[in-house]
């Protein structure tokens, strides 16, 4: 039930090969020990795969995004767009979230115009179907922060997940009314020192935390193993509390309490 509730995590890659022996095993624990589950949907394939495991499950406190990730964004196009659309329509009831939506101009596994195109339609239908973002943005500030404010309606209904950025660009994103998600990543000494001095700049309300399981375990912590998992996301909150100089416990529970109002769980 929801007292045994003690984290959210908004972003695990559950449907990926990583879990494909443990799965469920990976769930029960997770829910064993508290922490309830916002699966990521990618592309078609997770999207789909994601919800006809909850379908075929039902387990509590577990949902999904439904979404397309800029890497894959050359894949959109109007019959995309159609399958895409009534696809949630048809799974309105596990899908909590459009995303993950946005752009990556790190890698460049999608050009530039088709990510622009296909976050542009994820933020329209946003509006159309009264849902909340999940976002992702690398290496492509500008362009995202532009694309945002030509919706401004779902800005404060947005959260910019696993954030690695400047403490400008997250002064950028609470400007719009963004929600902020932190992975483990903060918690890996050798490249977190920007995330730190965002974080000290985010307000309580407006974190989440993440594990972006089964990438970024989090570093320096002894015995865990290479593949990250739910429960990790304890080690998230320890950190932030840490920066934020105030105890675990807070950021456990603010961070429970804007998860839930945000995706409405």
């Amino acid at each position: 039930s929801d007292l045994d509730l003690k984290y959210i995590d908004i972003g695990i890659n559950l449907m990926g090969k990583q879990f494909a022996y443990d799965r469920d095993k990976v769930v029960e624990e997770s829910l064993e020990k508290g922490v309830g589950l916002i699966i990521t949907g990618t592309d078609m394939r997770s999207n789909k795969d994601a919800a006809s495991y909850l379908k075929a499950k039902r387990p509590e406190n577990v949902w999904c995004t439904c979404g397309l990730h800029p890497h894959n964004a050359d894949r959109w196009n109007p019959d995309y767009k159609r399958d895409f659309t009534e696809f949630i329509r048809k799974n309105k009831e596990n899908i909590v979230a459009l995303g993950e939506a946005g752009l990556d101009y790190d890698r460049m596994f999608s050009t530039k115009e088709n990510q622009q195109k296909c976050f542009s339609d994820i933020l329209e239908l946003a509006e159309e179907m009264d849902l909340p973002l999940f976002l992702h943005e690398r290496d492509a500030g500008r362009d995202f922060i532009k694309l945002m404010k030509e919706h401004p309606s779902v800005c404060s209904r947005s959260v910019v997940h696993c954030f690695t950025g400047s403490k400008d660009m997250a002064r950028q994103y609470l400007q719009l009314g963004c929600h902020i998600g932190i992975t483990g990543w903060i918690c890996d000494d050798r490249r977190n020192h920007d995330a730190v001095e965002a974080v000290k700049l985010i307000p309580m309300e407006r974190l989440m935390i993440e594990t972006d399981a089964p990438y970024l375990t989090p570093r320096n912590i002894k015995g865990l193993s290479s593949r990250n998992v739910p429960w990790n996301i304890a080690y998230v909150a320890q950190k932030i509390a840490e920066i934020k100089e105030t105890d675990t416990e807070e950021v456990r529970r603010i961070t429970l309490q804007n998860t839930k109002k945000f995706f409405g769980l």
